[in-house]
């Protein structure tokens, strides 16, 4: 138990907060049930970012079902060290997918619930950079232990078992995990492994309500979006990781068409205004 917990069973005087203004209320919803009466903050109905919806995304939150058809597998290549390298894959995907779209890299957290997958998700990130280095890094990729505390604005989260629900199935784990994220929170895992965990009903009840499939709108642009929350869009559901893989790849594909384009351009007018001729040019 922690000091804080003793210190009320021993009859310590203290005040219960029965307000949250860090989350969207759907998001909160994931995790309210945990207190007694705890409700939002006037902002959180008022600001504009948690009126407007997520870009690219049909939902602000959803679990994505990453099972047998995406070999999501957990490995455990040294003891206690987890890891699930479809999670790690699908996760980079959709990291690089917001990137295209126009999120900022530091304002999107990894979380992970074993240092085994974190170490794995970092180095996935890595390679993708080096292929894209424009697309980065996520702004944090860390365990849901060292991140008590802290926030972004989006998150995704890789629960890594396959066999076993693990040291997730103590609540309080569960709770620092999904009240990371303010305004979009985006879990990976085995659905039927986490949803028949009856210490995490009232967490993925909620969850399992939505479609297990990741859902997108396509050809949006982060901070230009009008749709507001709560309206799903025209939606595009992708069928799994190879199926999330092939959406980026044609996507960075045609934005290096782009780039090139607009690199022979801007080489063609420097030329002009330097008087100079082109190669081949007489």
């Amino acid at each position: 138990q922690s000091l804080f917990t003793r210190f009320v069973r021993l009859g310590v005087p203290y005040i219960e907060l029965n307000q949250q203004g860090r989350a969207r209320s759907e998001i909160a919803k994931l995790y309210n049930w945990r207190y007694k009466a705890l409700g939002d903050m006037a902002h959180v109905s008022a600001r504009e970012a948690f009126q407007k919806a997520n870009a690219g995304f049909a939902h602000e939150y959803q679990m994505v079902d990453v099972g047998d058809q995406d070999n999501g597998y957990e490995s455990e290549p040294n003891p206690h060290f987890f890891q699930n390298l479809a999670e790690a894959e699908y996760i980079v995907s959709v990291f690089t997918y917001m990137r295209l779209v126009g999120y900022p890299a530091e304002r999107i957290t990894v979380l992970s619930t074993y240092n085994g997958q974190v170490s794995l998700i970092q180095d996935v990130a890595e390679r993708n950079a080096s292929y894209a280095p424009h697309i980065g890094i996520p702004g944090r990729i860390a365990t849901v232990d060292k991140y008590q505390g802290q926030q972004n604005d989006f998150v995704l989260l890789s629960l890594v078992r396959s066999k076993t629900v693990g040291h997730l199935r103590d609540v309080r784990r569960l709770i620092v995990a999904c009240s990371r994220a303010r305004l979009g929170l985006y879990v990976f895992g085995r659905k039927d492994l986490f949803s028949n965990c009856i210490e995490l009903t009232n967490t993925f009840d909620i969850l399992t309500k939505r479609p297990s499939k990741l859902q997108l709108v396509l050809g949006e642009t982060f901070g230009e979006v009008q749709r507001a929350s709560g309206d799903e869009g025209e939606k595009f559901e992708v069928k799994g990781l190879h199926h999330m893989k092939a959406i980026v790849g044609q996507r960075l594909q045609e934005e290096a068409v782009i780039r090139h384009t607009k690199d022979k351009i801007a080489y063609q007018e420097w030329m002009l205004q330097m008087g100079m001729q082109q190669p081949g040019e007489e």
